[in-house]
């Protein structure tokens, strides 16, 4: 993510105001993530109501005979849409339209209670209006539903309650506005509820997003470290202590599969001269060059082309034998040749390098990855003796397979 993005995030949860949104970008994945956290909240909700509505038809009977089978009416009526809505939400329109599937809901069991209000009898009635606020507990708390949608509801479910009064009873009007007062009372003290719940979790979605942006700074970080401390940062190749633990680790799976391990030893001739007569940026030059040269013979799992130190460079070849190794190490030999670097204090005039080559199957009766590396060392050394700008094969730690 970009810094810019970031400062964005920190703006907004250092932000003491009280509006709830974000910029349209950002609000988008909140809702996203909202409706994937807290949609089973919702639906539970809905389902709490669907039973709420039913269980309480056990008592009909023995209270209220004579209206039992008007207000097991209502029920159904309520109830039936309820559970269709619960199923609704359990597919796509769900993932998309969970606050107002919630919002239909609860004014539809609002609805439901204030129909067996008006039908039921004295006192029971009132039982059922004063159930509202229980409604509103279930969905602004339970639910999570977010304030925007929690107001509306507020406002459906007092429309409701007073047509139901108005319209369709003979209620007193103090009883009227007794249940008005608790309605309203109860619709603040949950808004306030819901509101101050949407702003946490606002807040909380966004130190989540921080934190998340920032563990993924510090992984690339991490990464970016393993690099630098494998890498030589001139020649982008291997550096030392990353061929000494590739090395290692191929010499003990060579042990395990009983396949040989071959490398080779570079070092470019007259490098010193190279420097004093062309500068030490041409040396670097020169160096990155060897080294590209090098590296495309190391694409196998397992091979390392690494900066050995200085001039000199080492190339590890998995399950190779001398003779293989050797034909590998006269391949990079001739494409140093090739790239023509120029260099007057040379009998060549131009860069080339020695090789030195050393293959083995280890075995107990081998001391390690180190003895390899110097009877490499030791070829290379006969190859520089010998004339330069040619390879040296190992006796000494030569795969018998391979010479003979």
């Amino acid at each position: 993510m970009e810094p810019t993005e970031i400062d964005s995030l920190r703006q907004q949860l250092d932000n003491k105001g009280w509006r709830l949104q974000f910029p349209p970008a950002l609000e988008e994945e909140f809702q996203r993530d909202y409706a994937q956290r807290y949609r089973t909240h919702m639906q539970l909700a809905i389902l709490l109501g669907a039973v709420a509505l039913l269980a309480c038809g056990v008592i009909d009977p023995f209270w209220m005979p004579s209206v039992m089978a008007q207000l097991w009416t209502i029920r159904l009526l309520v109830v039936i849409p309820l559970l269709g809505i619960l199923l609704l939400s359990r597919g796509s329109v769900g993932e998309r339209h969970m606050q107002p599937l919630a919002a239909l809901a609860s004014c539809l069991a609002v609805t439901g209670l204030v129909g067996l209000s008006v039908t039921a009898l004295e006192p029971f009635k009132h039982y059922y209006s004063g159930a509202i606020t229980l409604v509103m507990l279930i969905v602004f708390v339970l639910s999570r539903m977010q304030f925007h949608w929690g107001v509306g509801c507020a406002l459906v479910m007092m429309a409701i309650l007073n047509i139901g009064l108005f319209g369709f009873s003979t209620t007193d009007l103090k009883i009227m506005a007794i249940n008005n007062f608790i309605l309203v009372a109860s619709a603040v003290f949950a808004l306030v509820g819901t509101f101050l719940i949407e702003r946490s979790l606002r807040q909380n979605y966004l130190q989540s997003r921080l934190l998340a942006f920032q563990n993924t700074g510090l992984e690339e970080s991490n990464l970016r470290l393993q690099y630098l401390t494998a890498i030589d940062g001139l020649t982008q190749i291997a550096n030392r202590r990353s061929l000494d633990v590739t090395l290692s680790t191929e010499w003990q799976r060579a042990l395990r599969k009983r396949e040989p391990l071959g490398v080779v030893m570079i070092d470019v001739d007259h490098f010193k001269l190279f420097n004093d007569t062309y500068g030490h940026q041409a040396g670097d030059e020169c160096l990155r060059g060897v080294a590209g040269a090098l590296k495309d013979f190391a694409r196998r799992p397992g091979d390392i082309a690494a900066r050995y130190g200085g001039e000199e460079f080492v190339l590890v070849l998995t399950n190779a034998n001398a003779q293989q190794a050797q034909l590998v190490a006269e391949r990079v030999r001739d494409s140093i040749v090739e790239l023509a670097i120029p260099h007057q204090r040379s009998s060549h005039g131009s860069v080339t390098a020695s090789f030195g080559v050393a293959s083995v199957i280890p075995g107990a009766e081998h001391s390690g990855p180190e003895a390899l590396l110097l009877a490499a060392d030791q070829a290379l050394y006969r190859a520089k003796e010998s004339g330069r700008n040619r390879v040296m094969v190992s006796e000494e730690a030569a795969d018998p397979s391979a010479v003979a």
